[in-house]
């Protein structure tokens, strides 16, 4: 998956390994910009793609082009918090409407809340891994060749 941010903020993606554009284009066959667009239905904010884009865009001459691994990187923390987040509110659905457990049952939920807390540790240690890996993207030097790029699309220049 790719995807386009035009200058109007618009974003698109293409559904086209990275690899299979670039050997298009370099064989003169079809340019980033003619691939088969679509406007994106809201999978990433247009600032936040931007901002991936100066970093490790690629050059569309209508705008900058991203790889999907960046942009699915860049989301990963956000998705995990969200699955936590219903995570939680399952839990606490079944834990209002749940019997107290039998004598004999009670050995068996010790064991499945121990197993629910070690994959609540599990859960809170890839989101820390997630959110490191989408901070070191956001890390990574604005590169000036995309900037020029970018205003040579008719994108305003930056800030900072």
């Amino acid at each position: 998956m790719l995807y386009l941010i035009t200058p109007d903020s618009t974003v698109y993606t293409a559904d086209i390994e990275l690899g299979l554009a670039l050997a298009d284009e370099k064989a003169g066959r079809r340019r980033l910009a003619d691939l088969d667009w679509r406007p994106d239905p809201g999978t990433v904010e247009p600032a936040r793609l931007l901002a991936l884009a100066l970093r490790h865009g690629i050059d569309a001459r209508t705008g900058l082009v991203v790889h999907g691994g960046f942009v699915e990187q860049a989301l990963e923390p956000d998705r995990l918090r969200a699955v936590q987040q219903n995570h939680r509110l399952v839990t606490q659905q079944l834990e209002s409407i749940a019997d107290e457990p039998r004598f004999e049952d009670r050995t068996w939920f010790r064991r499945e809340r121990t197993v629910a807390e070690e994959a609540r540790q599990a859960s809170n240690g890839a989101l820390r891994e997630a959110e490191k890996r989408a901070k070191d993207l956001d890390e990574d030097p604005v590169q000036d060749h995309l900037v020029r790029a970018w205003r040579r699309a008719g994108g305003l220049a930056p800030a900072g």
